[in-house]
This record gives structure tokens, C-alpha cells and sequence, in this order.
């Protein structure tokens, strides 16, 4: 019996060998939930279900808080200025059955996003720098804050559960800058973990499979993350030595990624050729034995260098999926980007 790009993917999400290199690229489709009223909701200054503002320029990458006016001004009060919606009144069903009408349920793996993490969550509402300060001054209110969203986290992962039926949730919470982490490992175990814990086991205990994204060098957090039974982890930028990683706790956890965006893929000097080389290499590296997806993007003005990632990918697995039995096709890139909450903003906008 031939396998499928579902099987492939499913495979690497288990922590096992694969026939060819699986990617999201080839082998899965994904969304974030429109129901979802989280985040910008358009270009411009746009408010939230939570009232948070953000600024969403066309020219940038994504949307930032409004750190002007936050959303909470003092940590030991946040439950006087902070409601959460009722998730009960929003048509789960009907944008369920939008956002995932082209699925391919047979042949790829599904998966949704959810944005805006615990920590995420907190530095959105008060600011970046108001948001380290409070961890390191009012560990009880910072805690208290994320473990209610947590809560509500969890409310979402239930109803999405319910109506978009994926394989899996991808969980966003950034940890670390470039270099370090944004905060003590200590601090991170006592703030974060827990509440971390209850979301991871809530995935799992609705039988999906539990990725998590944080960018950085998180690497004194990985062994955090797979006690805590994270499934994948995604971008393993190269600071975090991805072969390492994936040597050490692959029989655990599934790396996700490990491209040079920063010194190469959204270089913009960098040439085609250097391109196609960069990729070939991780390709090279990373993919002997399985245990890993080949998670690549490129930063939204460098678009077209979607088609030479698609071209590296397809020649590496072409001669693997004839060996497989399994007829090859070369990909032809998408000008999508799942992450333009104002794309989302606007489906919802014209229902």
C-alpha cells in the first residue's frame, strides 16, 4: 500500500524514520481560526475582543500592540480591566466549515494555529518591557494573569477540537530573543510551565498532536519542553543547533525547521545560488533518519524565494519517492501567508 503525504508527516510527528522529507509545504494544510477576533483586526489601528489595540502597517511583517495604550496599566489589577469573551457565541460551526472547506483530510495533515501564548499574551496586553518588569517584580500577579489565559487557551483548543477536527495545534509563545532568553529558566518554571503543562496535556487529551513555536535561542528550555511532552517544536533556529537538538531528544521531540533565515534565506544580498546551497545543506543535514520537518518560510517581501525552496525540497524528493513507489510532482508555490490577521479580519468583516 503507497503512502501519503498525511502518512509521511505523520510519521515524523511520531518521532519515526520517513520514506521521503515531509514539509507543512507539501504535506499539511493550516489556518488560524477566523472565528478567532484575537490580534489586529485589519490594517491601520484596529482594536480586539479584548480590547487590545494594534497598529498593522502594510509595509511590515505583522502587527504590534499599541504600547501607548495598553491594555493593563497594573499587574495586581489585571482582573479589573481584563473580560473574556464568551466563546459560545460565535459560530464556531459555520467558520470552521469555511476555514477548512479545501482541506485535504485524505492526503494531508491538518493543523491550526493559535497565536499569542501565555507570555505572548502578557507583553501584548502591557507592553514588552512592562511585561519583563512584571515577571521579575509581581511573579504571583504575572502567574495568575497567564494561568487565565491558559483557561482560555484551553476553552479554544476545545472548540476547535470540536468543529475544525485537525491533527494538531500549533501553539505560539516566544521565549527568547536572538541570543537569550527573556528571562531566568527558573523564573520560566515557575510562571509559565505549569500553565504550559495544562494546555499541552488539553491537546493531547483530545487526541491532537501538540507543536510548539517559539523563536530564538531557546535551547536551555528544550529539555523543559519535552518533559512537559511537546510533540515538535518549531522554528529550532540555527543558534539552537538543530542536528544537536534532533540528536539528543529525537526519539521525543520532532524538529521543526533549522533553515538559516537570518544569515541567508531573508538575506536580501543573498543570491539564488546561495539560496538553493543554504537549503541543500539543511536538507542534508537534517533529514537522514527522519525525525524532522522541513519547516521553511521566508519573511513576506522575499515571497518569491518560495518557488527555489519548493525546487530544493522536490529534487531531494524525488528519488525517494520513486523509491517509495509513490509518483513525484513539483510543487508550484502559493502566494498565501496564513499568519495576515487582516486577511482573517476581512474574511469575517464580509462573512
Amino acid at each position: 500500500m503507497k503512502i501519503t503525504e498525511r502518512e509521511c508527516n505523520q510519521l515524523a510527528f511520531q518521532h519515526q524514520d520517513t520514506p521521503w522529507v515531509p514539509s507543512p509545504s507539501t504535506g499539511q494544510d493550516t489556518c488560524i481560526p477566523t472565528v478567532i477576533e484575537e490580534g489586529a483586526r485589519g490594517y491601520g489601528v484596529t482594536t480586539d475582543w479584548f480590547g487590545v489595540k494594534y497598529l498593522y502597517r502594510e509595509d511590515q511583517p505583522g502587527p504590534m500592540p499599541v504600547e501607548s495604550e495598553p491594555k493593563i496599566t497594573d499587574i495586581e489589577n489585571w482582573r479589573d480591566v481584563v473580560t473574556f469573551p464568551d466563546l459560545d457565541k460565535y459560530d464556531w460551526e459555520g467558520w470552521a466549515a469555511k476555514d477548512t472547506a479545501g482541506w485535504d483530510r485524505v492526503n494531508k495533515l491538518s493543523n491550526v494555529i493559535l497565536i499569542n501564548g501565555c507570555f505572548e499574551s502578557l507583553h501584548m496586553f502591557c507592553g514588552f518591557e512592562e511585561a519583563l518588569v512584571n515577571i521579575m517584580m509581581d511573579e504571583e500577579a504575572s502567574s495568575d494573569f497567564m494561568g487565565a489565559i491558559a483557561d482560555y487557551k484551553i476553552g479554544l483548543i476545545e472548540r476547535i477540537a470540536k468543529y475544525y477536527k485537525p491533527d494538531m495545534i500549533q501553539f505560539h509563545d516566544d521565549y527568547s530573543n536572538n541570543d537569550n532568553l527573556f528571562m531566568p529558566v527558573d523564573k520560566w518554571q515557575r510562571i509559565i510551565k505549569p500553565h504550559l503543562k495544562r494546555v499541552i496535556d488539553a491537546v493531547h487529551g483530545l487526541g491532537m498532536i501538540y507543536q510548539h513555536h517559539s523563536c530564538g535561542k531557546i535551547h536551555d528550555l528544550i529539555p523543559e519542553l519535552v518533559e512537559l511532552g511537546v510533540d515538535a517544536l518549531n522554528p529550532v533556529q540555527i543558534q539552537n543547533n538543530p542536528l544537536e537538538v534532533k540528536q539528543q531528544f529525537g526519539d521525543k521531540l520532532t524538529v521543526c525547521g533549522g533553515f538559516d533565515n537570518q544569515g541567508v534565506l531573508d538575506n536580501a544580498y543573498a543570491t539564488t545560488q546561495q539560496i538553493r546551497d543554504s537549503i541543500n545543506e539543511t536538507l542534508n543535514t537534517l533529514a537522514p533518519g527522519g525525525k524532522w520537518m522541513a519547516l521553511c518560510g521566508f519573511v513576506d517581501k522575499f515571497a518569491d524565494r518560495k518557488q527555489i525552496w519548493l525546487d530544493c525540497l522536490d529534487e531531494y524528493n524525488r528519488p525517494l519517492m520513486e523509491k517509495a513507489g509513490v509518483p513525484w510532482e513539483r510543487h508550484i508555490a502559493k502566494d498565501v501567508n496564513v499568519y495576515n490577521l487582516a486577511d482573517n479580519a476581512e474574511r469575517q468583516q464580509n462573512g
